[in-house]
């Protein structure tokens, strides 16, 4: 096999194998048998640093801080003032203190919020899920339902369930009398004009004047009746749009307040 024939990783293994044998080779006649450790030489040693003196004593005797308890330094007048500490009481009258209506819901990916209305009256309080209010600290929100709410806290769980309008307070609504159907084979006054029918003698010679009598008066008020109708179905369609745009317009409210909380820009079209 001639030596340009030879390939680079053939030369590398010769190469390897060369120093492997040198190295025995020198192992052999004594190469690391004579490595041994150094004797302790004195001079090499540095000397440890010296302790410094104690310092003065930083604090003074009690008596010298009698002006601290004397002239308090966080009271508006600069005297003692008593207070009690009780720990057990507040968590009693804290977890006593639970007496709220749930008036809304918020339920979005990012969020969970309830908005509470003391049963007593007075502001609304906006509780985030896993906390709690400030008024009943020990009263924690637990989960958020669609029309409900869980709280834990020292009784136990309390659930509430979403506040129905009753009626009571705001604008009244558009009084509404009973719906009248507008005349047809089945409204009120086909009703009526069968009853007439009923009603009427069923003879024949001098009561057929008054039965045809009968029907003119109801055609005649059949036309009276479809205005009615349709004035009392304009108004309740009146008033489902009003009770509509107070449900947005509070929708809006709330979207404004927990954009102004979390610090986004608020957007009336979002």
């Amino acid at each position: 096999m001639r030596a340009e024939d030879v390939g680079a990783r053939t030369w590398l293994y010769a190469g390897l194998a060369g120093w492997a044998l040198c190295v025995w080779i020198l192992a052999m006649f004594g190469m690391g048998g004579s490595i041994d450790r150094l004797g302790d030489d004195p001079s090499l040693r540095q000397a440890l640093p010296e302790p410094s003196a104690p310092g003065a004593q930083r604090l003074g005797p009690m008596a010298q801080y009698g002006d601290v308890a004397a002239r308090p330094l966080f009271t508006d007048n600069r005297r003692p003032q008593p207070f009690v500490i009780d720990p057990m009481g507040e968590a009693e009258g804290a977890s006593n203190d639970f007496d709220y209506v749930l008036s809304s819901v918020l339920r979005t990916p990012a969020l969970q919020m309830v908005i509470l209305q003391p049963a007593g009256g007075g502001d609304p309080v906006r509780v985030k899920l896993g906390d709690a209010p400030g008024t009943a600290p020990g009263w924690v929100l637990q989960s958020v339902a669609a029309r409900s709410a869980v709280f834990a806290g020292p009784e136990g769980e309390r659930s509430l369930e979403l506040r129905v309008f009753d009626g009571t307070g705001g604008q009244a609504p558009t009084p509404m009398s009973s719906p009248i159907a507008a005349p047809g084979p089945g409204g009120p006054a086909s009703a009526a004009m069968a009853d007439a029918d009923m009603a009427a003698p069923r003879a024949t010679g001098g009561s057929q004047p008054s039965q045809k009598a009968d029907e003119d008066a109801m055609g005649a008020a059949a036309p009276a009746d479809a205005a009615s109708a349709a004035a009392q179905q304009q108004a309740a369609q009146e008033q489902v749009e009003m009770i509509r745009r107070r449900i947005e317009e509070r929708r809006a409210r709330l979207r404004q307040e927990d954009r102004a909380r979390s610090g986004q820009p608020a957007n009336e079209n979002q």
